[in-house]
C-alpha cells in the first residue's frame, strides 16, 4: 500500500503526529453526527473522552504494526479515517495473531465516494501483511449501513456483545472475516 494516494480530490495517507488535533476532532464529530441521539450528554462525554481522546491516536500511532490512515481534502481538512490493530475484541474463539479493523468513519460530506470500501480494502491488505489469520470488527446492531459494506466483503456476524457508552450500552455485533477463505475469492 502506498503512503500516499490522491482518489477524487483526496490525499488518502498515513496520519502523523501532525494530525493528531485534527483527528480527534474528527473522531469525535463523526462519532457524535452519527450516535449522540442514542445517549445522554454525561454518557457521551465520557465515553468520547476516554475513547475518542488524543491518547488513543498517540497510542495508535506509536503502536508498531497499526495502522492509521486518513483522508484529507485539498483544502486541508480530515474527512474520514480508519484505525487497524492488535485484536482486543471478546472474540474468545481468535487464534493467535488475528487483528482488528478498530474504526473507519467518513463525515458527512465525503460520504458515498467510496472511501469506506477503500479504507476497508486497505484494512485488507493491511492484516494480510500481519500475516493474520482473520480480521475482526465490531458494529452497532442498528448501523445498517456499515454492516451492509462488511457483509460485501465477506464479514459474518459470529456472536453479540454490549458495547459500553458511559453508563449506556449498546448491542454489538461481533464480525470476522478468515482471510485465507477471503483470498480464495
Amino acid at each position: 500500500m502506498a503512503n500516499e494516494t490522491s482518489t477524487l480530490g483526496l490525499t488518502v495517507r498515513d496520519a502523523g503526529t501532525s494530525d493528531l488535533d485534527a483527528l480527534v476532532a474528527l473522531s469525535r464529530k463523526t462519532f457524535t453526527d452519527k450516535f449522540d441521539h442514542l445517549y445522554r450528554a454525561e454518557d457521551l462525554a465520557s465515553f468520547l473522552e476516554a475513547e475518542h481522546g488524543r491518547e488513543v491516536y498517540e497510542t495508535a500511532l506509536a503502536t508498531p504494526g497499526s495502522l492509521l490512515r486518513v483522508a484529507e481534502t485539498g483544502a486541508g481538512a480530515l474527512g474520514a479515517y480508519l484505525a487497524c490493530g492488535k485484536l482486543t475484541l471478546p472474540a474468545s474463539d481468535a487464534p493467535p495473531g488475528c487483528v482488528e479493523l478498530k474504526r473507519l468513519y467518513v463525515d458527512v460530506p465525503l460520504q458515498g465516494r467510496g472511501l469506506g470500501t477503500r479504507f476497508v480494502e486497505e484494512a485488507l491488505d493491511w492484516a494480510r501483511k500481519q500475516g493474520a489469520p482473520a480480521i475482526y470488527l465490531s458494529v452497532f446492531s442498528e448501523n445498517y449501513g456499515a454492516q451492509r459494506l462488511y457483509e460485501r466483503f465477506g464479514f459474518e456476524k459470529i456472536d453479540e456483545f454490549w458495547f459500553p457508552v458511559g453508563e449506556h450500552r449498546d448491542l454489538e455485533f461481533l464480525m470476522r472475516l478468515n482471510l485465507e477463505d477471503y483470498s480464495k475469492k
